[in-house]
């Protein structure tokens, strides 16, 4: 003689039996839930990370519409901003109706500043302190590139020096003495993204320098780039830098960096601009 269950209750007796080895398993530590915890944040880590997302902006040409403000001097201007990896920049300052009113160029070695309404060019060494006086960041031409971008500055290497300063905070920064250039990083970080949210720096001596916080990152042509770039100088302006329009390594030659001058324009040749 045989017996049969119907349907529903075969239903409900291996809904029961499934039930059981699950709590046989669990009580058995037979099946764990793990939680998905980021590794400690590490300076090695994060440099790493950062200058592999570096490394991938090493071929770049950028061509970008720019609006730039400087709220301590309550002046804003748009410009045509043109920049490679290798340090060079050219900026167009675009006034009413869309008229030119400066041109500068800097490279590694140069910077040039060309005033078409005075008809004037002035050319001097490539220094920190120039970049300054011109766009308010005081930086190397290369350096600026990659801020630019939302990269580190290319004087900071990785792996760091043996016996340089280094430490981990838990607000989730880190924090080092940069040998190459003398100077003290502090970087919070986007650690899913890998990419740079903000940068605090200061001299030897601990003085500070500057303060860079790079914001809404977006996709661009296979680069994460951040939209908006605020940068503030201890005792100086702020100057924020709003991207709006894009052209990636497309149709820039190295003609696009030099600067336009009529003959007849005044040259000055000078080691520091002023």
């Amino acid at each position: 003689m045989s017996f049969l269950l119907q349907p529903r209750c075969q239903r409900v007796l291996l809904l029961g039996c499934l039930g059981c080895l699950y709590f046989l398993l669990c009580g058995c530590g037979g099946l764990k839930y793990t939680k998905r915890v980021q590794p400690p944040i590490s300076v090695e880590r994060v440099l790493a990370q950062l200058v592999e997302h570096r490394r991938g902006f090493e071929d770049l040409r950028a061509r970008v519409f720019i609006s730039i403000s400087r709220e301590g001097k309550r002046q804003s201007f748009s410009a045509n901003l043109l920049f490679d990896s290798s340090g060079r920049i050219r900026i167009e300052g675009v006034g009413f109706a869309d008229i030119p009113y400066f041109f500068l160029a800097a490279d590694p070695n140069r910077i040039c500043l060309y005033e078409p309404a005075q008809q004037r060019l002035i050319c001097g060494e490539s220094s920190s302190q120039n970049l300054e006086r011109l766009v308010g960041l005081e930086l190397q031409p290369e350096s600026a590139v990659a801020i630019f971008s939302g990269n580190l500055p290319a004087s900071v290497s990785f792996p760091p020096l043996r016996g340089v300063f280094s430490r981990a905070d838990q607000d989730g920064s880190v924090e080092f003495f940069s040998d190459s250039d003398q100077t003290w990083y502090r970087l919070w970080v986007d650690r899913q993204k890998g990419v740079m949210v903000r940068m605090e720096t200061k001299s030897a001596d601990k003085k500070p320098l500057l303060t860079v916080r790079f914001e809404d990152y977006q996709m661009v042509d296979g680069y994460y780039w951040p939209r908006q770039i605020e940068c503030s100088l201890p005792s100086r302006v702020d100057l924020k830098i709003r991207y709006k329009q894009f052209s990636l390594n497309s149709g820039i030659s190295d003609h696009a960096f030099h600067l336009p001058y009529p003959p007849g324009t005044v040259i000055e040749n000078i080691g520091s601009l002023w």
